[in-house]
């Protein structure tokens, strides 16, 4: 049967490049920049391509492992607000904000905020 639509501009590169990107990095929208495709193909990729897929995961882990790393490398001021603003993005299940009211079922008393770091 004769395929209908556009081909698709997948390429298997396409795993170690998106692993060595994002290792960099950079977020799965940029490499999609960086190949010239919409982030949409990324994710049909992702979900016609298990190898691509299982690709993107290691990349995002890569990512976040660098993000780490260069919050915890000491560096101070906007490099370290914007670190943990990606990381809370990237990985939202190990960095996000525990926000809870200081006094308690009251509605109107005080919120109070704090990061949340769960390393596992």
């Amino acid at each position: 049967m004769a395929q209908v639509g556009r081909p698709t501009k997948y390429d298997p590169s396409y795993c170690e490049g998106v692993k060595e990107f994002m290792g960099q990095g950079y977020s799965l929208t940029a490499y999609a920049g960086e190949i010239g495709v919409a982030r949409s193909s990324i994710n049909e990729w992702m979900a016609a391509h298990p190898d691509f897929s299982e690709a993107v995961k290691v990349g995002q882990a890569k990512r976040t492992a660098i993000l780490e790393r260069g919050l915890l490398d000491g560096d101070s001021g906007p490099k370290v607000t914007a670190r943990i603003f990606a990381l809370k993005n990237a990985a939202p299940e190990e960095w996000k904000d525990k926000i809870a009211h200081v006094g308690g079922d009251d509605a109107d008393a005080p919120i109070k905020s704090e990061l949340t770091v769960k390393f596992v």
